[in-house]
């Protein structure tokens, strides 16, 4: 009775007729229909808590999916808004009585709703640079050049990036240095306890080699070698959570391929955003990658005796990635691994239930709402004493240091396995 009726309300809410009926696919329905309406999850979606909108949260979105799967209502613009603004962030799972599996419910609609919509016009298309190598390195050297020459200040100074149409990039791209290439094997110096394969992903490849080098050189250390097919390609997260699932089967079935004929312990990732992805691969493909996250891999396996690090009396908090979190369900493993560090006071960061706005690509298509979630995160840091935060996701540290940046805030954010790397000893 409850549902029905909160269902005919929102329908009733929203319903238009301009716009021909869109069919959701069996599966997604049924998806949907596993929601109770009881909503449990409200209090735990950061839409909805920002907005207090009910077609902004959980059962909200289920209930316009629903709509729409019935032929009730239209996939008009006010309707795609909501289920767009859904940042996937995946809370809402862990709370849900009827083990409603949210994520992949909003792929399969996000993925009907793009059928007969245009592309987006965007100065950048991430989805397309997430696939280009070329481009990735050719942009990651003019950014280094830029940071270097100091040509990057003089044009935020001038207004540039502003004029471009890349004002919001420009203030995302941390500093880097100069990019380079990869060997595809790593091998250990020490006693050799097997072989790994390493994920350097898209963005992480083009924005964090510092975060990639040092876990190779923690995977060496711990007596891994280290495998980095050139073959591998984006791991497909941004083209499936915008509706492409063409694409996102694509890339996932050569990253399959990159991997598949290595002798290895497992794929390592180092953004939990691509780890909790490349989990989902067997739904895609029906073929299982062996992924493992760097933070779990390194806190379960055995360390040589050998490997010291030098203690570090600083207080570090972690920031624990929706991905990490409600996905992966591993937000345990930096703690664990960071306690190998002797002197060094962890805490987890204030709010880490709440995901920070970044999202992939949602921290570029809807700003608002994104620095609207982010200012919290640099509230909870402004109003805790910190000499450091680590945090396990590229999309999120980008955000929440650009935050950081527009608020004088001076903190070092960086991956747990860059801080364990700089305290090796020899």
């Amino acid at each position: 009775m409850l549902k029905s009726r909160y269902n005919s309300g929102i329908i009733n809410f929203l319903r238009r007729r301009s716009e021909p009926a869109l069919k959701i696919p069996t599966k997604t329905k049924h998806h949907a229909e596993r929601c109770v309406m009881c909503g449990l999850c409200l209090p735990h979606c950061p839409t909805y808590n920002k907005t207090q909108n009910e077609a902004e949260s959980p059962r909200g979105r289920i209930s316009l999916i629903l709509g729409l799967a019935n032929e009730q209502l239209q996939a008009d613009d006010k309707l795609r808004s909501h289920l767009d603004h859904c940042l996937l962030c995946r809370a809402c799972e862990a709370v849900c009585p009827s083990g409603v599996e949210f994520g992949e419910l909003m792929d399969g609609a996000r993925s009907a709703l793009a059928q007969d919509r245009p592309p987006r016009e965007q100065r950048i298309s991430l989805d397309k640079l997430a696939t280009d190598k070329s481009q990735q390195r050719r942009e990651a050297k003019l950014l280094w050049l830029a940071d270097k020459t100091g040509l990057r200040t003089l044009g935020r100074g001038l207004g540039i990036p502003k004029l471009l149409g890349l004002e919001r990039f420009e203030q995302l791209a941390p500093s880097i240095r100069k990019p380079h290439d990869w060997q595809t094997y790593y091998p250990t110096k020490t006693d050799k306890q097997g072989d790994v394969a390493l994920f350097i992903g898209c963005f992480g490849d083009m924005f964090d080699q510092q975060t990639l080098d040092d876990a190779i050189t923690l995977l060496n250390a711990c007596g891994y070698g280290v495998h980095v097919p050139t073959s591998q390609t984006c791991c497909g997260a941004l083209h499936a959570h915008s509706g492409d699932q063409a694409k996102a089967k694509q890339l996932a079935q050569q990253n399959l391929d990159a991997f598949s004929q290595l002798d290895i312990a497992a794929v390592i990732s180092c953004a939990t955003g691509c780890g909790s992805h490349l989990n989902d691969y067997e739904k895609l493909a029906d073929i299982a990658l062996p992924v493992c996250d760097i933070n779990t891999f390194l806190s379960q396996i055995e360390w040589p005796a050998s490997l010291q690090l030098k203690p570090l009396n600083k207080k570090v908090a972690v920031h624990e990635p929706c991905s990490q979190r409600n996905v992966l369900k591993e937000n345990d493993a930096p703690y664990t691994l960071l306690k190998h560090i002797p002197e060094l006071d962890v805490m987890p960061l204030p709010g880490n239930d709440q995901c920070c706005g970044a999202a992939g690509s949602y921290m570029i298509d809807y700003p608002d709402m994104a620095d609207s979630l982010r200012q919290d995160k640099v509230d909870a840091i402004q109003n805790t004493q910190l000499d450091i935060l680590v945090s396990s996701n590229i999309g999120c540290a980008l955000h929440i240091a650009a935050g950081l940046r527009k608020s004088g805030r001076k903190l070092r954010l960086i991956h747990p396995v860059s801080l364990l790397a700089q305290q090796l000893v020899g």
